[in-house]
């Protein structure tokens, strides 16, 4: 087993309600459902931000004017990947969500999306989903055109992302409120001029948000394939 590999079997004993599965030695699953006490995050998660908290067994987060906020821990991670998670908000209009890789820091907003080597962002549902990444001339940012059916979260939500190693990436949202489309599809071209840099090693998500909120996830998945 490489180092790397080792850090994942590392990661999957401290945080005891994940779920791993050797798919085989080079792919693993990672697991967090929220589902304890209410109070402090806990097994191995710290907030940044407006910070965040278990509230009825989810990840309730919490935004503000250019900082917004979420939780993080040390795990680089490899491309390609796969996650999930569920996702609700209190202020629809202003309700959404953001992952970040293999970042330097999670400060909070949208300037924390320049730390990571690639990270992926909606400010709410009704908006384009973008992704930062790093070029030979600094972070950048490209967005995917609005796809027809796209609409603000009222109902819990599930999104789901592929990312490859081009950071091109395929970001499915369920929405979960009886309308149709039941879910999209977003199709993320590769990221131009993108380089695979790390910046550090800090997998962070919450929510991108000036609204209060509460922002909540549940039900978190990432995956190495």
């Amino acid at each position: 087993m490489s180092e790397r590999q080792s850090i994942w079997a590392v990661f999957v004993i401290v945080l005891s309600l994940a779920l791993l599965v050797p798919l085989s030695e080079a792919q693993f699953k990672v697991t967090d459902n929220f589902n304890r006490a209410d109070g402090a995050v806990g097994l191995g998660w710290s907030t940044w931000g407006s910070g965040g908290q278990i509230t009825g067994s989810q990840l309730e987060t919490f935004g503000e004017t250019s900082v917004a906020g979420g939780v993080q821990r040390t795990l680089d991670v490899t491309f390609p990947l796969s996650f999930s998670f569920d996702f609700s908000t209190t202020a629809p209009s202003d309700g959404g969500w953001q992952i970040n890789f293999n970042a330097a820091t999670a400060e909070g907003g949208v300037s924390a999306l320049y730390t990571g080597e690639v990270g992926f962002y909606q400010e709410s549902g009704s908006r384009q989903v973008c992704t930062e990444f790093q070029t030979s001339s600094g972070p950048m940012a490209q967005c995917a055109n609005l796809v027809k059916g796209q609409r603000d979260f009222t109902t819990q939500a599930h999104i789901s992302g592929t990312v490859n190693p081009d950071f091109s990436a395929a970001i499915k949202i369920r929405y979960n409120d009886g309308l149709k489309p039941a879910s999209v599809t977003v199709n993320m071209a590769a990221a131009a001029g993108a380089i695979q840099n790390p910046q550090g090693s800090i997998l962070f998500f919450g929510n991108i948000n000036a609204t209060t909120g509460p922002h909540s996830f549940d039900n978190f998945l990432l995956s190495l394939n």
